[in-house]
């Protein structure tokens, strides 16, 4: 089997209900898609997400290594995927949201053309059904309940809540209150890096002997993020300060608790899985996720890492839970607060390219 063609596909997809962070609201997200054919027939979906706050990629930076990526893949065999994996890495520096969106393609490819789900590919799916890490918080306590019991009602038990949006103060409020919620839920928090070192140390303190999971990257500051989780109360998540494979071993050094692992920081599927592998030997709990808005294939290639892994313990959050539309008549679904694993082959998702049509940037 050999790669014929590789086309992209700038997408924006817009969401049901924009999301607040400390930094900024987002409204849409600005999106890549690629699309790789074989000789055999065989076509795999894979996509990029733009996280300037991240990754420093934009949608037009995506593209255009997409596009330099796919002349060098051309003939290439898809289901060498490790081999085309360090290739691609050691072509060009950076532009993982790039290799990772060919990375997911290539076991969609892979999937198809063995006959099963992409998790089998990856180590065998150690469970069905992934619980959905869902976002909210607003910086106001009474809303951010309201929300809470909303979802609750709908079956969401693990919720990270945005912070660094309203005053401090209030923000733990939110957490107070959420923490004494029903006992079967998970309650976590994201400040992106929104506050000072002590400001952290501040807000920390005052929710310590709360029912708090882990509160992730405080502060942008690494230094500040490891001094920081020698004396914190609650554990500690890095994201910001976790941007490559190389970190995970820095942080593994450290008394920080857990990192977030995401495609477009890893290098896709192969890079989550190996960045997996590190943090079960370093002892780092895992928060596995999208990057605000992904459409179902993105999302798919999360559940599908999730399923596989020994532990998500700090949650898993595909990012097509708030999209106001998407690349699949079929898209994945949260029912009753679960992902189920698809179970088709590949990422088990069916692209129809009419809606990417409509969703073109």
């Amino acid at each position: 089997m050999r790669i014929t063609a590789v086309d992209t596909f700038p997408v924006a997809l817009p969401l049901s209900k924009p999301i607040q962070m400390s930094h900024v609201t987002i409204a849409q997200s600005n999106n890549v898609l690629v699309k790789i054919t074989t000789d055999e027939g065989i076509v795999g979906w894979g996509e990029g997400v733009e996280a300037m706050d991240v990754t420093g990629e934009n949608q037009g930076r995506i593209r255009a290594a997409l596009e330099y990526f796919g002349a060098l893949l051309i003939g290439a065999d898809p289901l060498k995927r490790n081999d085309l994996w360090i290739r691609l890495r050691r072509s060009v520096a950076g532009n993982t949201t790039a290799i990772g969106a060919i990375d997911i393609a290539l076991h969609d490819i892979a999937g198809k053309a063995y006959g099963v789900p992409v998790a089998e590919l990856i180590g065998g799916a150690g469970r069905a059904r992934i619980p959905a890490l869902t976002l909210m918080g607003s910086g106001n306590p009474d809303q951010d309940l309201a929300t809470y019991e909303a979802r609750y009602a709908t079956g969401f038990r693990w919720f990270k809540v945005k912070l660094g949006i309203g005053a401090p103060d209030d923000e733990v409020k939110t957490i107070t209150a959420l923490s004494a919620s029903a006992p079967d839920t998970v309650i976590c928090g994201d400040a992106n890096g929104a506050w000072s070192e002590q400001e952290s140390l501040h807000f920390l303190r005052a929710i310590d002997g709360l029912r708090v999971r882990f509160i992730e990257q405080p502060t942008l500051n690494r230094d500040a993020l490891i001094r920081l989780s020698t004396s914190s109360p609650i554990p500690l998540c890095a994201d910001e300060s976790a941007r490559s494979l190389e970190d995970l071993v820095a942080i593994g050094r450290t008394a920080i608790a857990g990192v977030s692992l995401k495609l477009i920081k890893h290098g896709g599927i192969t890079g989550v899985m190996r960045g997996a592998t590190l943090c079960d030997t370093l002892g780092l709990a895992i928060n596995l996720a999208g990057k605000i808005a992904e459409s179902s294939i993105a999302a798919a290639a999360n559940v599908h890492c999730a399923a596989a892994m020994s532990d998500v313990a700090f949650g898993c959050s595909p990012a097509n839970q708030t999209l106001a539309a998407d690349v699949t008549a079929d898209p994945l679904e949260v029912v009753e607060g679960y992902y189920s694993v698809p179970t088709g082959p590949g990422l088990g998702v069916e692209v129809d390219e009419s809606l990417v049509e409509a969703l073109l940037a």
